[in-house]
């Protein structure tokens, strides 16, 4: 049964014109400090209002001595005070006309009966004013529209077109960190906190008919009414995929859970059931929470499960098979003209068959040939490649392995064979001129130097970006250095999803599979 059935403005939360921080502070790493100094680095455009009756002025702005002295409306307050005094601003914030607070305060429900009492009377208060809180205990919220970062650290995010709900603000804050290293646009956050008198459910509606977000994902610790929940999702997964990382699996888990934000968590294999029935995906791991919502915020669905794997090396193509019966793919049978194709410029021992091992083959022409059969093929629904992303460090590393660390110890221990050494580079180089463009059934041949230009990330991006809005089949590429600071660094912005090993790459492209059975599912059953 839904409670707290007030019409709720999250408008106004998420494109406040104006923001009131009431426990406004000039005290470094105060919650009334961070606060209004996040919005102020993250660029918000509207007013700000600072409240401290001790203060005269709070970061360079006038301050006033409660909310009702403030001359103008507030759409959303932001409350940093200790929690007992929580009750008497919110009562102040009815009589102003305010529906939403952002409540940063501490100690209610999460340590104990008597913080649960204050938890009840605030929320009380707040249902019968209307005011919908996030909170207490929240890190706070992010809005793309605004240029909101109303958050307790100095997070900026990328902007994008993700919702993240997290019912823990830390780990939220660290996980849209982890985002930005990896290309995740955010379009908003919240985190929800102990979740006083509002549920994930409201925020899950909110994201689900927002313009802005094309992809949700949330960090669940418990969820007070389940099948709302699922109710919510359902009606959603079907036009936005959802993605959910639930905390409190196991016995110990659930205890962390309950001290750290009062929430109770059910039995877990009841709750996954109910997910995979709405269409909910699920993400084991914070780390895999990150890597799906930069896959579905980038990467087409797929329209099916035949996935065609290319690969630099046989054992990256044995890895990555090995993990396709758990994941629920298939290796694609490539037909007759695409492997007579491809015989056409790799070497003769290449596996000829899926995956498409090219043997070392350096020629990156022939890389982007592999990619091009592959995506073009209709028996491939979807297409990993590892070995053509490289990644800035790739080449700062191999450029001193391969050519100065030589040079040096040649210059330091064999000064007399340094003409001769010096001599056989040129002559190698004009070979490989030379002989550009020649197939070698023996071998890679060796790398071309007219191709320069085709080994940067910025050519392997363009090629597959253009494949991709072609053909509507994801892409996924691995990168050669494993590093977030290499290759996915240099993605942000890009449109592309990398992923840093095979492993990580199946399991992507398991879950995209599995969200596009859940739309074949949802489409038969429409049109029957």
């Amino acid at each position: 049964m839904r409670e707290n059935n007030f019409t709720r403005d999250f408008d106004k939360l998420f494109n406040p014109r104006s923001v009131a921080v009431v426990g406004a502070s000039n005290m470094l790493g105060k919650w009334g400090f961070n606060m209004p100094m996040n919005m102020i680095g993250g660029g918000y455009r509207g007013d700000l209002y600072m409240v401290n009756p001790r203060e005269e002025r709070v970061l360079g702005f006038p301050a006033y001595p409660s909310l009702k002295d403030i001359p103008a409306p507030v759409d959303l307050l932001v409350v940093a005070i200790p929690a007992r005094k929580v009750a008497d601003v919110l009562g102040e914030a009815a009589e102003k006309g305010i529906c939403n607070a952002i409540v940063v305060s501490s100690n209610f429900g999460e340590v104990g009966e008597e913080g649960a009492r204050m938890e009840r009377q605030v929320a009380d208060i707040a249902s019968q004013a209307g005011i919908s809180i996030v909170g207490p205990n929240t890190m706070g919220i992010y809005s793309k529209t605004s240029s909101l970062c109303c958050l307790g650290a100095p997070v900026f995010p990328l902007e994008g077109s993700v919702g993240f709900v997290s019912q823990s603000g830390n780990l939220g804050v660290q996980l849209m960190t982890w985002g930005y290293r990896k290309g995740v646009g955010f379009s908003r956050f919240v985190g929800s906190g102990n979740a006083a008198n509002t549920d994930i459910s409201d925020w899950l509606e909110y994201l689900g008919d927002d313009t802005e977000t094309d992809t949700i994902i949330l960090y669940i610790e418990g969820i007070k009414d389940g099948r709302r929940f699922l109710e919510v999702a359902r009606r959603i997964t079907p036009r936005k995929p959802v993605i959910a990382l639930k905390a409190g699996k196991g016995r110990q888990g659930e205890r962390a859970v309950l001290s750290h934000s009062g929430s109770l968590a059910g039995p877990f294999e009841l709750f996954r059931g109910a997910m995979e029935q709405a269409g909910i995906i699920e993400a084991e791991t914070t780390e895999e929470l990150v890597d799906l919502a930069a896959a579905f915020s980038s990467l087409p669905i797929p329209r099916g499960a035949r996935v065609g794997v290319m690969t630099l090396g046989g054992g990256w193509g044995v890895a990555a098979a090995d993990s396709f019966d758990r994941e629920g793919l298939e290796l694609a049978v490539l037909p007759q003209e695409v492997i007579a194709e491809l015989d056409k410029f790799l070497p003769s021992f290449w596996s000829h068959r899926n995956p498409v091992d090219i043997v070392g083959n350096v020629q990156r022409s022939n890389h982007f040939r592999v990619i091009d059969a592959m995506a073009t093929c209709d028996e491939v629904d979807m297409l990993i490649t590892m070995g053509t992303l490289l990644g800035r460090d790739f080449w700062l590393e191999n450029m001193f392995k391969t050519s100065v660390r030589p040079f040096l110890s040649m210059l330091r221990y064999r000064t007399t064979m340094l003409p001769f050494f010096q001599l056989s580079i040129w002559k190698g180089f004009r070979e490989s001129l030379s002989r550009r463009g020649e197939r070698n059934p023996e071998g890679s041949g060796g790398i071309n130097p007219g191709e320069a230009w085709q080994w940067t990330d910025t050519a392997i991006i363009r090629r597959i970006k253009r494949l991709m809005q072609q053909e509507r089949k994801p892409i996924i590429a691995v990168a050669v250095n494993e590093g977030e600071r290499s290759a996915s660094f240099r993605m942000r912005n890009s449109g592309v999803f990398t992923a840093t090993t095979p492993e990580r790459a199946v399991r992507v492209a398991g879950k995209l599979a599995r969200y596009s059975r859940f739309l074949a599912a949802q489409a038969k059953k429409a049109g029957a």
